[in-house]
């Protein structure tokens, strides 16, 4: 708390934070000081009117307008010339102060806040606060991260983020106060320096904060010496964050690693937490899920990771869970939240646990909610359903062939993910401006591993509408859209917009089906222009990396249910028909309370978070048609094109 800390250092402190607010601040400043003064020779004058009365004024009232003239305008025959000695002494003083003290000390006041504000600017001054986000780096995602945290903190009455980068103080304040409107609850500080220096580390309360993000300062498309780099550094953070806090207890620490050996040694570092991303990884993986399933996956992810959507809890009841509870009966114990799995008390995340899988008294169920005070659980279940069996249907999975535009440092990862989930006799065909001998080596070690799927990597000028033509895109089930490495986001987010448009003028040429298009975005301001180019699902890939990275932030196990969520040997999210569930006799629609999905889904070992409405699936201001975690009593009128949004083992 604030107040254990002495008074002198609370005053400077406060006075930071009040001068860091620019020139207003320093004119604020000066006006009280000019004020104190003014009432001083006021006093002063009085006093001397108490001992040598002045035949020439009319009242006390007069004293103040004739210091203020003598001071204002430095004349004090002009006022007091009828005045006695007292008096005209008086001026003669207040015409000093005027001329020679106040202007001395406006000028010394003046360069004394000048200089501060120098400082304030160069953002070295100390921190004071407590249970505190502390970021270190400020790059791209920064703006995202905090616009995350601020709707984490909103139920919170003062909460506080911390910013130490390397980059300059007014720099900073300026980007954010520019893209942020509205901070709501939480106040954001920044200070400039080293992030790896063990004094500014120091400065920002490292030691005192609720969880600390470590920004990777190279994204993952740069060269590889670069990344290395990168993760050098980051490691060097871990390490200097330790010893500010002198010892392996330290807060969680939550940060970004491309290489997987780095990322394992920095999660071992110490005996806390230390939570290491690897945003190539996420990302691949979700686009493999995304191009098998059906579309408004992405949408569904984009509420799982935002504080604005559902989120992720641990929770276990006071009382209690209760004698011979099994996770299928602890589904229909929840009314406007759903438990996807199990946090046994070994520490492991199970998600989608067998439905017999009973529940200990230590276990916490891993629930998905709008927020943590949705969460109820009942003693007895909620809704009892009426649906005892489901459609026979074949199971087998259906070949795809599969299409990838770019080379990225994605691809290789979403090609290994893509084998992993497609059946024998499917085509993955990617599809390269320059082809090179790394990649014909990465294809022949992959088609070992996966002889029975055909890997194919061609050379075509992308640029090129006729070139594309020729590649026959109406022909793939599913085409992905990568997006390649750039100066800038919005550099490569209009590279992946032009493709697009010549992709989609190359479909618009015949009558047949389009494929499902899949596009990789970068800023989240281009997702209308994507939208209108006719694309089905979409990754905003650097507002994805950071929601996940504040929400891990708030929860570090989080991370750990992301892995496995995106691990191709667990279970994934899927979107699968209706009619796999309830039968439909042609076109007509029918009436079926959510609670009967509940139960239809665990006829099929799944775990249900929604549903979709194939009617709405093109209105963005409906979520597209996903409606996740209704009420268990909660009617919809579904037909065979609609879905339901689940936890499954694959998408058969």
């Amino acid at each position: 708390m604030k107040k254990n800390y002495p008074i002198k250092m609370r005053l400077n402190y406060a006075i930071d934070n009040f001068m860091s607010k620019g020139s207003l601040s320093i004119f604020i400043a000066l006006l009280t000081m000019f004020f104190l003064g003014f009432v001083f020779i006021v006093i002063l004058r009085f006093i001397a009117e108490a001992i040598i009365p002045d035949d020439s004024l009319t009242s006390y009232f007069e004293i103040p307008w004739r210091v203020y003239v003598a001071v204002m305008e430095g004349s004090a025959a002009e006022t007091d010339g009828d005045s006695n000695w007292a008096g005209k002494l008086t001026s003669i003083i207040g015409v000093m102060g005027g001329l020679i003290l106040f202007s001395s000390m406006v000028a010394f006041i003046t360069s004394v806040f000048e200089a501060k504000l120098d400082e304030l600017r160069r953002g070295r001054s100390l921190v004071l606060e407590n249970n505190h986000t502390l970021i270190l780096g400020f790059g791209d995602r920064i703006l995202e991260i905090i616009k995350e945290l601020i709707e984490a903190n909103e139920s919170e009455s003062d909460a506080a983020i911390v910013i130490l980068a390397e980059d300059d103080k007014e720099t900073m304040d300026n980007i954010i106060r520019d893209n942020i409107s509205d901070f709501v609850s939480t106040r954001i500080i920044t200070r400039s320096g080293v992030v790896t220096n063990i004094n500014n580390l120091k400065k920002v309360k490292a030691n005192h904060a609720k969880s600390i993000i470590i920004m990777n300062s190279s994204a993952s498309w740069k060269p590889k010496i670069e990344l290395k780099l990168a993760d050098a550094l980051v490691l060097k953070s871990i390490m200097s964050i330790i010893a500010v806090c002198s010892g392996n207890s330290h807060p969680p620490i939550i940060c970004e690693i491309h290489s997987n050996r780095d990322r394992e040694l920095a999660e071992n570092i110490s005996d806390g937490i230390v939570k290491a991303l690897n945003e190539v990884s996420v990302l691949s993986r979700m686009i493999a899920q995304l191009a098998l399933s059906r579309n408004g996956l992405s949408v569904v992810y984009s509420d799982m990771v935002g504080f604005d959507g559902n989120e992720f809890y641990f929770y276990k009841p006071e009382k209690g869970w209760g004698e011979n509870l099994t996770f299928a009966d602890s589904i229909n114990r929840f009314k406007s939240s759903t438990p996807l799995g199990i946090h046994n008390k070994e520490g492991k995340i199970i998600l989608n646990p067998p439905k017999d899988t009973q529940i200990e008294d230590n276990d916490e169920l891993i629930i998905f909610a709008e927020d943590d005070s949705t969460i109820k659980y009942y003693s007895e279940p909620i809704y009892t359903p009426k649906i005892r069996s489901i459609p026979k249907i074949n199971r087998k999975l259906r070949n795809q062939k599969v299409a990838m535009l770019n080379w990225t440092s994605k691809t290789e990862l979403i090609m290994e993910k893509l084998c992993s989930y497609l059946p024998n006799n499917s085509e993955i065909c990617t599809f390269v401006t320059e082809k090179n001998n790394n990649m014909d080596y990465f294809i022949e070690n992959l088609l070992k591993k996966y002889p029975n799927i055909k890997i194919l990597v061609t050379e075509i000028d992308l640029n090129n509408t006729e070139k594309l033509l020729c590649i026959n895109p109406s022909s793939f089930d599913s085409l992905l859209i990568l997006s390649p490495g750039g100066a800038t986001i919005e550099e490569m987010d209009a590279y992946v917009i032009s493709l697009l448009i010549r992709v989609r003028q190359i479909l618009r040429l015949n009558d047949k089906k389009w494929p499902k298009i899949i596009t990789e975005v970068m800023d989240s301001e281009n997702i209308d222009i994507i939208l209108k180019s006719g694309v089905e699902d979409f990754m905003v890939s650097n507002q994805f990396v950071s929601q996940i990275i504040a929400q891990v932030s708030e929860e570090p196990l989080a991370l750990d249910v992301y892995n496995d969520l995106f691990h191709a040997d667990g279970s994934e999210l899927y979107i699968k028909p209706i009619s796999y569930y309830f039968p439909f006799d042609n076109d007509n629609e029918n009436k079926i309370k959510y609670g009967e999905c509940v139960e239809a889904a665990q006829l099929r070992n799944e775990v249900p978070l929604g549903v979709q409405l194939y009617s709405e699936q093109k209105n963005s201001k409906k979520m597209f048609g996903i409606k996740v975690i209704p009420k268990k009593n909660k009617e919809f009128y579904l037909n065979k094109n609609d879905g339901l949004i689940v936890l499954a083992s694959d998408e058969s």
